[in-house]
């Protein structure tokens, strides 16, 4: 009987540590995927040189995607031409199975 009562808390260990590895995983890949989002973001800013209807449309399929997007001009140039702008992306963090749910941002630079 000691041997079955052992066996099965070995089942049960082993299980949990599983899903809590399986729960970290996905959340480290929603971090991944929200910062190559914001690198993707980035990247059309800068090779549409900072266009408002580019802008307008990164912001509207991000919130459709869940996130929210905020890009900021930072830098004019002489001829009032946008150099540089900021791009902030604010995504959820969860581990439902440990209970956490935080919000977090990842910035860059498009120049």
């Amino acid at each position: 009987m000691k041997h079955v009562i052992e066996a099965f808390s070995a089942i049960i260990y082993i299980s949990m540590t599983l899903f809590v590895s399986v729960a970290i995983i996905s959340a480290s890949l929603d971090i991944t995927a929200a910062a190559q989002y914001r690198a993707d973001v980035t990247a059309e800013l800068e090779n549409s040189n900072f266009n408002q209807e580019v802008i307008d449309a990164c912001i509207a399929q991000a919130d459709a995607k869940g996130y929210m997007l905020e890009i900021t001009d930072c830098t004019y140039d002489n001829y009032n031409d946008i150099n540089t702008a900021e791009v902030v992306l604010t995504y959820k963090y969860e581990i439902p199975l440990l209970g956490i749910s935080v919000t977090k941002t990842t910035r860059g630079i498009a120049r």
